[in-house]
């Protein structure tokens, strides 16, 4: 394959000492036999983001890298962890399979990104609230999966096991008229948008707005709006059952990027364990929302898949 215009790959590898592969089975185990593999860990982080039209058909570039990584892995009789950097795959049967086969040999496997690990610049109040709105500056297939990370690492905290969603919708420009705009988190989503650091202007609800129901009753929003504030800025805020409003968010630095940090030591965790730090399932749930978001839109209703009702211990936090 030619390099890309600007491609740092070959002076990286030259400065840092790793070996160039052209294949998943190169890249594993080298040219050693092939009952042999040569790592201790996979990382995953070919680019798979959503399609903002047809879901795309299984199987997906990412669910055919995987099995080829399975193929290997059962070859030479070997589970060693796997991170998949952010969404699963692109479309929910793909995702959940990604999952299911993993668990099904013993393989470690942990997902997402950095936001889900990332400590706020202005914490919110934990608890169960009754409905909780995140909000980032979109564009949908760029910010939406980290947003839904952001809200599912908070929302997940709400009790010691999550089970999942059961329906979710797209309104889009209709947000701001809805009769029960104020249950959906009309008034969490105004003092969120007040309170924007790096705010632009007033922006536009005219982006995307996914009313997400979850099985216990919470009610979630996850709002794109464009030209609001900067795209580094992630905003979380939720409402309790007194009426309270809590706010706060995120500003993500710019180079050097210093916020991967803390994905980092949750690989190094998973890597020198074997185990990982938060059930991969959390991602597979967040996955399902923005797929579900995607396709609510493009239908125009609701999406019920019962398999969004993704169930898993909430890990303890330090």
């Amino acid at each position: 394959m030619a390099p890309r215009p600007n491609d740092q790959t070959r002076a990286l590898a030259a400065r840092y000492r790793f070996r160039l592969a052209g294949s998943i089975a190169e890249a594993l185990q080298g040219a050693g036999a092939p009952s042999l593999l040569e790592v201790d860990g996979i990382l995953v982080a070919t680019r798979e983001d959503p399609s903002e039209a047809a879901e795309p058909p299984s199987p997906t570039p990412r669910l055919q890298q995987m099995r080829e990584v399975y193929r290997i892995l059962d070859q030479t009789g070997s589970r060693v962890p796997i991170f998949i950097d952010k969404m699963l795959a692109a479309n929910w049967q793909d995702s959940q399979a990604i999952v299911t086969e993993a668990a099904r040999r013993g393989i470690p496997l942990l997902a997402g990104s950095v936001l889900a690990f990332t400590p706020l610049d202005r914490p919110i109040r934990g608890g169960r609230p009754d409905v909780a709105v995140v909000m980032a500056a979109g564009p949908y297939w760029a910010l939406a999966f980290h947003a839904a990370e952001l809200l599912q690492g908070y929302l997940e905290r709400r009790g010691p096991r999550e089970t999942g969603v059961t329906s979710v919708r797209e309104v889009g420009p209709g947000y701001a008229a809805m009769p029960d705009r104020d249950r959906w988190g009309g008034r969490v989503f105004d003092a969120l948008l007040a309170s924007a650091r790096t705010r632009r202007g007033r922006g536009s609800e005219g982006g995307q707005v996914v009313l997400i129901q979850y099985a216990d009753g919470t009610r979630a929003v996850l709002a794109l709006v464009p030209r609001a504030f900067d795209d580094a800025e992630f905003l979380l805020g939720a409402q309790f059952p007194d009426g309270t409003i809590s706010t706060g968010g995120v500003v993500l630095p710019h180079e050097p990027f210093d916020h991967f940090g803390y994905l980092v030591h949750a690989l190094a965790r998973l890597y020198t364990t074997g185990q990982s730090p938060v059930p991969v399932q959390r991602t597979l749930l967040t996955t399902g929302i923005v797929l579900a978001g995607l396709q609510a839109r493009l239908r125009g209703g609701t999406v019920s898949w019962p398999s969004l009702a993704v169930s898993y211990p909430v890990a303890p936090r330090p």
